[in-house]
């Protein structure tokens, strides 16, 4: 599910940040669109990380699945609360 999301949330955001035209622009908001991909690369790293180790030390995949999917959901509860 990591990968899956990581996947599906760089690709989205990349989609954004291309379809915004202030990121292209001298209008000062490409520096935080900028930094907001950065932020979002960095994580879409990390988490494609956390998913190799729980992947090399935990065996069995439906615990790694379990894990991976209540972190993603809490992450978005948090967001949305």
């Amino acid at each position: 599910p990591f990968r899956f999301a990581v996947i599906m949330f760089i690709g989205y955001q990349l989609i954004v940040f291309i379809g915004e035209p202030s990121n292209f622009s001298g209008s000062g908001g490409s520096a935080w669109g900028g930094v907001a991909l950065i932020a979002i690369l960095f994580w879409g790293i990390v988490f494609w990380l956390v998913d190799i180790v729980m992947r090399r030390s935990i065996h069995d995949v439906r615990i790694i699945w379990g894990i991976q999917l209540l972190a993603i959901l809490a992450m978005y509860l948090f967001l949305d609360w």
